[in-house]
């Protein structure tokens, strides 16, 4: 009393194949409308957290445009980014003296980094220091 039990497929491979790449274009689908819907959810927010943090800074704007506040970032920055520009500079500098050549160490990657964004925010800043100077020479005359 064996069991046989035959199996075959019903309409042979290249219907498993069709089932399968419209299962698949339908999976793909509604990952797609689902994605989009995502992404008109976080856009709306985004447009919210924009206009509310817009209406807080306009609120806020005559503050933060007194003399004291303004004059006192441009300054507190001006100082920040030079002290930078400086610890990076030194650094360099006792790097290549010739008494430090016999113990320098190749600088690691996430090293080379630090010392890039450092520059580059440092430089940045000085950047936007003089764009507000000029800024507000040309806008508020006097």
């Amino acid at each position: 009393m064996e069991d046989h039990t035959e199996t075959r497929e019903l309409g042979g491979p290249g219907v498993a194949r069709r089932l399968l790449r419209r299962l698949s274009f339908a999976t793909l689908t509604s990952a797609a409308i689902q994605g989009l819907c995502v992404f008109v959810v976080a856009s709306n927010a985004a447009k919210v957290a924009l206009g509310l943090i817009s209406t807080a800074g306009a609120a806020g704007s005559s503050i933060l445009h007194s003399d004291p506040v303004r004059l006192t970032l441009r300054y507190v920055s001006a100082v920040l980014s030079t002290l930078t520009l400086y610890v990076v500079w030194n650094g360099w500098r006792l790097r290549n003296r010739a008494a430090s050549q016999w113990r320098r160490v190749a600088l690691s990657k996430r090293q080379k980094w630090a010392i890039g964004f450092a520059l580059l925010s440092a430089l940045g800043s000085w950047c936007l220091i003089i764009a507000e100077v000029f800024a507000h020479q040309r806008m508020h005359p006097g």
